[in-house]
């Protein structure tokens, strides 16, 4: 279990139990909400958050090569596959 107090709803294994995405599995046109930020280093963190990457924020994927671009409301940017591996979503049903 990843000790989260948000779960999947049918979970066959508990009630609680989430496995978390990140932007980097989400597929073109799929939108999502931003739960955290994970990345290793600092410096990464520092350029997701310049980005507007933060959590509560929905977004949506546009393009995933050569770059993971995605849409924020009004602002489009576009991210190398290791900072979207930081930045844990929660899919939109």
């Amino acid at each position: 279990m990843c000790g989260t107090t948000s779960g999947c709803e049918g979970c066959p294994i508990a009630g609680d139990f989430y496995l978390p995405a990140t932007l980097a599995s989400l597929r073109e046109g799929e939108r999502a909400t931003i739960r955290r930020l994970v990345a290793p280093a600092g410096g990464e963190l520092r350029k997701l958050l310049a980005l507007g990457l933060l959590p509560g924020v929905e977004i949506e994927v546009e393009r995933r090569w050569p770059a993971m671009v995605v849409r924020m409301g009004f602002a489009t940017v576009a991210l190398d596959a290791g900072l979207a591996e930081g930045v844990v979503v929660g899919r939109e049903g």
